[in-house]
């Protein structure tokens, strides 16, 4: 049996840093997750290879610890 119940809306339980790498073939930017080491990415529009610059894991953890882990983001006028 479901509630008809209207759902309450929900807050950000996390959060997660996605950095964008254009690729120097084509442009498109490729989204990525706090990458942590050099690695080699695969362009999803050209398929060619290139090498990315890791993102510095102390800023992403400063950004996290400053927000909250994404709880102190949510917009104060609608909760």
């Amino acid at each position: 049996m479901s509630s008809k119940r209207p759902v309450s809306p929900v807050k950000p339980s996390s959060m997660e840093l996605i950095f964008l790498y254009a690729c120097p073939f084509c442009r498109r930017e490729i989204p990525l997750v706090s990458p942590a080491h050099p690695t080699l990415v695969t362009c999803d529009a050209c398929r060619q290879k290139f090498p990315i610059v890791p993102v510095d894991q102390r800023s992403v953890h400063y950004v996290k610890i400053m927000l909250d882990n994404g709880e102190a983001a949510i917009d104060p006028d609608y909760m």
